[in-house]
């Protein structure tokens, strides 16, 4: 749980680095709705699945929601792409770790 919440913390500083004024606050938004996005799709997918929530499942889908906005963070205005970039980073994530634990 505290890589989750390190991810949540320090994620959004490292998407919006690079860009300042208006735009580095878009992207700190931006970043924090994709987090959240795919953690809420993780957990929602694992409960539907396995039937309990695993911490592994979703630090891997708050690192893959926090990848998959870092190179557009900026330039997404409208915070529904945002969103749903994160739900589909999320289940990616979900879905390759249970695909990866049902082959070994």
């Amino acid at each position: 749980m505290f890589g989750t919440l390190f991810l949540f913390m320090y994620w959004p500083s490292f998407n919006s680095v690079l860009v300042g004024g208006v735009a580095q606050q878009r992207a700190v938004i931006n970043t924090l709705v994709a987090l959240t996005a795919s953690v809420c799709t993780s957990c929602f997918i694992t409960l539907i699945f396995k039937q309990k929530l695993d911490m592994e499942i979703l630090l891997r889908a708050t690192l893959a929601g926090g990848v998959a906005l870092g190179a557009c963070a900026d330039i997404i205005g409208n915070l529904v792409f945002a969103y749903l970039i994160g739900a589909i980073a999320g289940t990616i994530a979900t879905f390759g770790f249970f695909l990866a634990a049902y082959l070994y």
